[in-house]
């Protein structure tokens, strides 16, 4: 149960973040565009096939039930790129991407892209694994949602969000999603992310500084997490 219920919450963020010598060659055939926190991206069903690079800024990737219900599949921050999807198979649009706060895009046509996968090696050789380390983080994502209560859901978004700790083993989450925005990613809603949350303040999990959540001890939470997989 360990390595499916947990793995995900160790994947470094650099297996989505664009590597220097990828992101040289997307710059060489993209431009940049400024938008506004709210702004619609991309939406479900859209005929288009740009690539996009986050320069800087935030934005969102979900998907809206026929009852109006949003679930957040991710947050997408700086060096990271969507839209691919689109531009390999040349189908529409698969989810609802929004500006989270002001941001800058690089934004790569959909035919140059494909024409760069053929032609730069470095760059089709590390799609390849991005589009592999996608493939890993949704099956946990279903897992997560198909099998786990809320709080252990939590606990796993939380994860994802503090990376890789410090050398003392702690890890901060400075770019902290709102308690409603967390429910949409965990499939809940905003007043049990709100119980749930003041659990793990109680026992110590996580600590609120200002602005930022600290996870004192990853290995704690991640442990915390572990034995719930062993029970479930």
């Amino acid at each position: 149960m360990k390595d499916t219920a947990t793995s995900d919450t160790v994947l470094s963020n650099s297996n989505l973040t664009v590597p220097d010598e990828v992101r040289a060659i997307l710059a060489a055939h993209g431009r940049q565009m400024r938008v506004r926190k709210g702004q619609v991206l991309l939406a479900v069903g859209l005929p288009a096939n740009d690539v996009y690079l986050v320069i800087d800024g935030c934005v969102s990737v979900s998907l809206i039930s026929a009852q109006g219900r949003e679930t957040v599949l991710r947050a997408i921050g700086p060096g990271e790129m969507f839209g691919e999807l689109a531009a390999i198979d040349g189908e529409p649009r698969s989810a609802d991407v929004v500006a989270a706060e002001n941001s800058t895009l690089l934004v790569i046509p959909g035919p140059a892209f494909v024409d760069l996968i053929g032609r730069e090696p470095v760059l089709s050789l590390w799609l390849a694994r991005y589009l592999a380390h996608q493939v890993r983080y949704l099956t946990n994502r279903i897992y997560e949602l198909s099998t786990m209560g809320v709080g252990p859901r939590l606990q796993a978004e939380l994860l994802r969000l503090a990376g890789e700790p410090d050398a003392k083993g702690a890890a901060s989450i400075t770019r902290v999603p709102t308690q409603a925005e967390l429910a949409a990613r965990i499939g809940t809603n905003r007043e049990t992310v709100t119980r749930e949350f003041s659990l793990l303040i109680r026992e110590g999990l996580v600590v609120k500084e200002g602005r930022r959540i600290v996870v004192p001890s990853v290995e704690r939470l991640a442990d915390r997490l572990h034995r719930y997989s062993q029970t479930a």
